[in-house]
C-alpha cells in the first residue's frame, strides 16, 4: 500500500507543501503520496484518528490547527510542549507524535544565508505563534538581547509566559520606542512574524514597522513568503539593508518534518530549487 503524508489546515488555498515534498520523495524514488487535507476545525479530532492508520506517515499542521490538534495526539517533543504548538504529526505505529520544526527552519534559513544569531540584538514583530517560533530560535542561538512589538501589551506578556525568564532576559517594547529612531538603530536583527503585508491578508499593502530607522548594517527577515517581496522586504531595500524572505524558513521547517517521517536525509538542494531558491 502506498504511504501517505499531508498537510493540515484550513482554509489552505495555494500551499506550496506539495511541490516542496513531492521534489524529496521524488529525489529519493519514495513511493509516498502528499495530500492536501483542507479540514475545518469542527472535523478535524476525526481527521486526526486517521492519521493512526498503517498507510500514513504524518502530517504537517498549519494554521488554525497548531494550538487545538495537541489535545488529539498522544506526545508532544520538548519544542512542541515548549511552544504550546505543533506543525508535524509523526505516526509511530499507531502512537502520533507532535514535533515543531518552526524554530528549526528559521535558524536553518539563516545558516543558508551565512547569518548568525549569536550575540546579536533582536526585535520581533508579533507576539503570536510564530513568534514564539522566533523567540525559541533566538533563545537557543545566543543572542544577545530579544525584545518584543506587538500592537497589544498584554497579548506580549501573555506570549512571554511561554519562556523560562532565567535563559534570558525578554524585553517588552512600546509605541515610543517602536518610534525612537535611536532605539531602533540599536537592532542586528528585525524579524516580522505578523501577517502584515500578506497576500490576502488583513493589511497586504503596508510594513509593520517604518524602516528608515533601522541600522543600515542589519538583516530584516519577513516571515512572510507570499508575496516574494513584501512591503517590509521592499522598505528595507530601499533602505540598503539586507533582507531574507520567508520562503527558506518555510522548506527548512518541511525538511526537518520530511525527515522525521520519512526517517531519511532529505535532499536539500532539491527541496529548496523545488521553490526557486538557489545558492
Amino acid at each position: 500500500m502506498m504511504k501517505e503524508v499531508g498537510i493540515l489546515g484550513y482554509p489552505l488555498g495555494h500551499t506550496l507543501s506539495p511541490l516542496i515534498h513531492e521534489a524529496g520523495y521524488k529525489e529519493l524514488k519514495l513511493d509516498i503520496k502528499f495530500n492536501i487535507w483542507e479540514v475545518e476545525p469542527e472535523k478535524l479530532e476525526n481527521k486526526v484518528l486517521e492519521l493512526r492508520e498503517n498507510n500514513i506517515l504524518g502530517s504537517c499542521v498549519t494554521l488554525p490547527h497548531k494550538k487545538s490538534v495537541i489535545s488529539f495526539i498522544d506526545e508532544l517533543d520538548e519544542s512542541a510542549e515548549e511552544m504550546d504548538a505543533v506543525n508535524w504529526i509523526v505516526n509511530n505505529n499507531g502512537i502520533l507524535v507532535g514535533y515543531n520544526t518552526d524554530w528549526i527552519g528559521f535558524t536553518e534559513s539563516l545558516k543558508f544565508y551565512e547569518k548568525k544569531i549569536q550575540d546579536k540584538n533582536c526585535l520581533i514583530l508579533g507576539a503570536g505563534g510564530s513568534a514564539k517560533a522566533i523567540c525559541m530560535a533566538l533563545i537557543k542561538g545566543n543572542a544577545k538581547t530579544i525584545d518584543v512589538y506587538n500592537r497589544t501589551v498584554e497579548n506580549t506578556k501573555k506570549f512571554l509566559e511561554n519562556f523560562d525568564k532565567q535563559r534570558l532576559s525578554i524585553g517588552i517594547l512600546n509605541s515610543n520606542q517602536i518610534n525612537n529612531p535611536h532605539f531602533i538603530n540599536s537592532y542586528d536583527l528585525v524579524i516580522n512574524t505578523t501577517s502584515v503585508g500578506m497576500s490576502g491578508g488583513p493589511a497586504p499593502n503596508i510594513s509593520p514597522i517604518n524602516t528608515d530607522n533601522i541600522n543600515r548594517r542589519a538583516l530584516c527577515y519577513d516571515l512572510v513568503y507570499s508575496p516574494e517581496i513584501t512591503p517590509f522586504i521592499q522598505s528595507a531595500k530601499n533602505n540598503n539593508i539586507e533582507t531574507i524572505g520567508g520562503l527558506a524558513m518555510l522548506v527548512f521547517q518541511a525538511i526537518k518534518g520530511f525527515e522525521l517521517v520519512t526517517k531519511q536525509k532529505a535532499p536539500i538542494k532539491k527541496m529548496l530549487e523545488a521553490v526557486g531558491i538557489k545558492k
